[in-house]
């Protein structure tokens, strides 16, 4: 009876070495999975100020382009006046 407890108590052991190995290699795998995450995270982040950045200089560009076609425009009228 004693040898069957201890046998029983040895599968248990075992048993619970093989999960905690399990365990310990799921914990592992997340670990490695947050630090990808953070690391995309951290991508993004500066994916997102640099697409700040792009969209002040493309605005920044539109206003120089709009002020000289105005004056192109104007430069044209001055000098069709002056032909006519």
């Amino acid at each position: 009876m004693a040898e069957d407890k201890f046998k029983q108590l040895e599968l248990l052991i075992s048993q619970t070495a093989n999960r905690l190995q399990s365990l310990q290699a799921e914990l592992s795998a997340a670990r490695q999975k947050i630090r990808t995450q953070e690391n995309i995270i951290e991508r993004l982040r500066e994916n997102e100020t640099e697409l700040k950045t792009l969209r002040e200089w493309k605005k920044n560009t539109v206003t120089v382009l709009k002020k000289l076609e105005t004056r192109i425009e104007k430069e044209i009228s001055k000098t069709t006046e002056n032909q006519l």
